[in-house]
């Protein structure tokens, strides 16, 4: 319990963390955004101030002249740069010109865009196809479970998926559909044939033997606590023999004849116990041979059998047996798994060790590993191609055109600060050469 709450508490953190460095990673982003625009503005306003300047100063003198061409051509192009970066993410000052905020009002077209580029182009089943050749999956798994720390970490992996797997399911549905599948299992097989098979192979192996003894020696120590039925059963013999005439029998007569008989009976049982040639263990074991016999090849007891099975599977406290397994095996997972010397987990690192070496030694196995990795992502890939691109279309339009436009200004508005910066110099120098060929 105490494993399960720290590695609950560990994934918030983590979770927290990763939150704290996305919201870090965009303030960075807009930050850096915010210094470009400042750098870029700032240069269209000094060649505003210089153009403002030199006009005042005169374009007369020589050299002020070529000062305020490159000024006046630098505003322009700045200017005109401004515009289209602007124009890609909003309306201009407010205003809405023809043709922009482009991003924004063609979102679904840039969704649909993506998406087909993205199904037809990056996903292409030609490109998955060729890095998937690149990429052996069984090296990469050889790679990670050659050191000890690995495969302890795998193994503790396995463990815990079992258990998750185990208590994330319906224990109601799983207690259902185990005693349905157990009893469907047994509902198949002929119960009569497979008792006769048992009982078969302990009678040719001879331990049935082991059993008469034990019977004939429990009988032989039932018996003098039977005195009472041995009397009842000989005074009703009497009676059916004699009819009216047993009364005239004294009763001590039937006291002696009780004794006698019980002596009897306990003699032939204590010999037959002890004696392996004894005629009664002869004819009990021709019995036992006759109803391995009978159960396997008797219809008669076949249809007995089994219809005694069919009752058992619909007695409630069998199917009740039935269910309270998944129940038990709940619950030793979840113990063992908290023990300090888990039997879940070493048998996980048995079993991650015995990939490990198996895995290292074969390497038809490895070949056959990443085949069936090609073959399966392939498959997945042309299966789902289509879900792919839809998911990406659905995702951009469910954006808010704004917040669209923001994402993608955060991405690359910074680089397209530099054209504005290309665009005020550049348009400084054509204006430069313009007023040189004057």
């Amino acid at each position: 319990m105490e494993k399960s709450t720290s590695s609950r508490m560990s994934t918030t953190v983590q979770s927290l963390a990763s939150t704290a460095a996305l919201g870090s990673d965009i303030e960075t982003r807009r930050s850096a955004l915010g210094r470009m625009k400042l750098i870029a503005t700032g240069v269209f306003v000094g060649m505003a101030a210089l153009f403002i300047v030199t006009e005042h100063v005169g374009t007369g003198a020589g050299w002020i002249g070529y000062v305020n061409a490159f000024a006046e051509a630098a505003m322009v192009g700045a200017l005109a740069d401004w515009f289209a970066v602007v124009a890609l993410f909003r309306h201009p000052l407010g205003l809405p010109i023809w043709h922009t905020a482009i991003i924004p009002r063609k979102k679904e077209e840039i969704g649909r865009n993506l998406a087909s580029f993205v199904d037809t182009r990056l996903l292409s089943v030609e490109n998955v196809s060729r890095e998937l050749d690149r990429f052996s999956g069984s090296s990469t798994l050889l790679g990670f479970l050659g050191d000890p720390v690995n495969r302890e970490r795998a193994a503790g992996w396995l463990a815990e998926g079992v258990g998750t797997v185990v208590h994330t399911l319906d224990s109601e549905q799983v207690e259902g559909a185990l005693a349905d599948a157990i009893a469907g299992r047994i509902h198949t097989l002929d119960a009569s044939a497979l008792l006769g098979r048992a009982l078969g192979t302990v009678v040719e192996d001879g331990r049935h033997q082991q059993l008469i003894d034990s019977v004939l020696r429990q009988v032989g120590e039932w018996l003098p606590s039977r005195r009472d039925t041995v009397q009842e059963f000989i005074e009703r013999a009497t009676e059916r023999t004699l009819k009216w005439g047993s009364k005239l029998i004294p009763k001590v007569v039937i006291n002696h004849a009780t004794d006698q008989t019980l002596t009897a009976l306990i003699e032939v049982v204590t010999a037959a116990a002890n004696d392996p040639s004894h005629p009664l263990r002869a004819d009990l074991d021709a019995r036992v041979r006759e109803w391995v016999e009978k159960l396997c090849d008797d219809p008669e007891w076949k249809e007995r059998i089994n219809g005694w099975k069919e009752e058992m599977l619909q007695h409630p406290k069998v199917r009740g047996a039935i269910a309270d397994l998944w129940t038990s095996l709940k619950e030793w997972i979840a113990s063992d798994l908290d023990a300090e010397h888990s039997t879940l987990r070493t048998q996980a690192r048995r079993a991650i060790d015995a990939l490990y070496n198996r895995l290292a030694g074969d390497t038809e196995l490895q070949r056959s590993i990443d085949e069936r990795l090609r073959s399966t992502a392939l498959m997945l890939l042309e299966r789902n191609q289509g879900a792919i691109g839809s998911i990406i279309q659905r995702v951009v339009d469910a954006w808010d055109g704004r917040r669209l436009s923001e994402e993608l200004e955060l991405a690359i508005g910074r680089d397209l600060q530099y054209i504005r910066l290309n665009g005020t110099f550049i348009g400084g120098t054509v204006g430069l050469l313009i007023h040189l060929l004057r």
